[in-house]
């Protein structure tokens, strides 16, 4: 790596001092010559990070790619004074873009009609539904067998395809799956009968092929209305939901914060602020943290191949617990999966799912379309003193993310190794409490014992963590990190 001159390039390293006077108030660079200074050449296009030249004078470091072959100060590569004297000379640099989280592909441009609606409007429609239901009481029927539930399951199955297959529904195909169940499913009253429940399912699935969004909403929202003038339980769901916490059934705790009609605590301006107050910015990306500089190794996408239907079936069957802000529980996605009253419909909808799966582990993805996707219900349980916040994932997020982690299962091990105790170690955990309890109950033994010392969120940069993984584990990296 060398210096870049009009005749090449010299050395690696050089000091420069900033040429421009529009320097960011965040920029580390020291004062920009004045017009009074003695002229100095400028050696190289601007810096991509803070946008100044670069000038032939003593001040600050910079450093080249290897990669790109651009030129960056060191101090825009978060490389410290000392970090950047211990990078040895002959030793290949890559900047933060070639060797750290890759760019994603954009979405397809959202060009589609679906009924009356066409492109920007129909996410507009999706968008604003979406955004009352996250705070709806639980309050869906049990899908129904014949036709209604076979359509159902139909409909779900043709919207992850639009997804997979980038179709020009690709950026709302997602945040419609995780709308469809609250406007489609609501009880019509609270003690509707199986046939009052299959016809409203069959005259909302047309309003929906239609794109009547805004029908099914209103319909919705006056029946959650209904459901809020009603009695509220709340002393005694907290007491349940503290008894079974404390009793170690989390899975229990979780499906009864789904079904009960209040959550542990209020949802106050004061009660916002302090879950706020608990996820503070990131910590900046340091160089002293990644395990390598250089490009990443990559994998072959084959490893993903024999991750099919049967496999999406099997994490289905063992995934429990509360449902997310959508509302569709695991017995919901389970029995659209797994029941024999959809065997066709199930198989197709977890074979899409499975292709869904494969393309989240082998491609970076646009983020706008899995938002929905990744989207958790938070929760504020009273730690008395203080709040505890309790985030609830969507149950088709938890379904992939078994499926993922069974299907990597070996090189997960192997990458953790014998440090990381819940995956490197079999009952690791478990033999970690028993080794620690045979030395506590020694008589010689004396000890100090400091537990939630501090909040620990954020302390860690997550892009430090998801770069490292790139390394550690490639075939999990891209998976982690959509």
């Amino acid at each position: 790596m060398v210096e870049r001159t009009s005749k090449g390039r010299q050395s690696k390293r050089k000091t420069t001092a900033a040429k421009a006077t529009n320097i960011p108030s965040t920029c580390p660079h020291p004062t920009p010559p004045t017009p009074d200074s003695p002229p100095h050449e400028s050696t190289a296009d601007p810096c991509p990070t803070c946008k100044v030249d670069f000038w032939i004078k003593d001040g600050l470091d910079c450093i080249q790619c290897e990669k790109c072959d651009v030129w960056f100060h060191a101090a825009c590569e978060g490389l410290s004074e000392s970090d950047f004297q211990d990078i040895p000379s002959e030793t290949p640099y890559y900047c933060h873009n070639c060797a750290g989280i890759p760019d994603f592909s954009p979405a397809t441009p959202l060009t589609a009609t679906w009924g009356d609606l066409s492109g920007q409007v129909i996410l507009n429609e999706l968008s604003a539904a979406y955004s009352k239901i996250v705070g709806w009481r639980p309050n869906l029927f049990k899908l129904p067998k014949g036709n209604a539930g076979r359509a159902f399951v139909s409909e779900v199955n043709r919207l992850l395809n639009a997804w997979t297959v980038r179709s020009d529904l690709e950026m709302v195909a997602i945040l419609a799956v995780n709308t469809i169940g609250a406007l489609l499913l609501q009880k019509p009253g609270r003690r509707s009968t199986q046939k009052e429940n299959i016809n409203a399912l069959s005259r909302r699935l047309e309003l929906w092929k239609a794109g009547n969004f805004s029908e099914l909403l209103s319909e919705s929202i006056a029946i959650q209305k209904k459901l809020n003038s009603g009695s509220s339980n709340s002393e005694s769901t907290r007491k349940g939901f503290a008894r079974l916490m404390m009793a170690g059934r989390v899975n229990s705790a979780m499906r009864l914060l789904s079904t009960s009609q209040s959550a542990p605590l209020e949802v106050t301006p004061d009660l916002i602020e302090k879950l706020q107050s608990k996820h503070p910015a990131a910590a900046p990306l340091s160089r002293k943290h990644l395990v390598s500089t250089v490009p990443a190794p990559s994998f072959e996408n084959a490893t993903f191949d024999s991750l099919d239907g049967v496999a999406i079936k099997r994490a289905a069957k063992s995934t429990r617990g509360g449902c997310g802000p959508s509302g569709m529980s695991s017995e919901l996605w389970s029995r659209m999966l797994c029941s024999k009253a959809f065997t066709k419909e199930g198989d197709n909808l977890s074979f899409s799912l499975a292709r869904l799966t494969r393309r989240i582990c082998t491609e970076l993805v646009d983020p706008t379309t899995v938002s929905s996707l990744l989207a958790c219900r938070l929760i504020g349980l009273n730690k008395n003193p203080g709040v505890r916040p309790i985030g609830i994932g969507e149950v088709l997020r938890r379904i992939i993310g078994r499926t993922v982690t069974q299907h990597l299962r070996s090189e997960i091990i192997l990458s953790a190794g014998p440090l990381q105790l819940a995956a490197g170690q079999e009952g690791g955990c478990e033999a970690a409490i028993h080794a620690m309890n045979e030395y506590f109950v020694r008589d010689e033994t004396e000890a100090v014992l400091c537990a939630d010392a501090s909040n620990a969120f954020n302390v860690l940069n997550r892009n430090t963590c998801l770069i490292n993984m790139r390394y550690l584990c490639p075939e999990f990296s891209i998976f982690l990190i959509n």
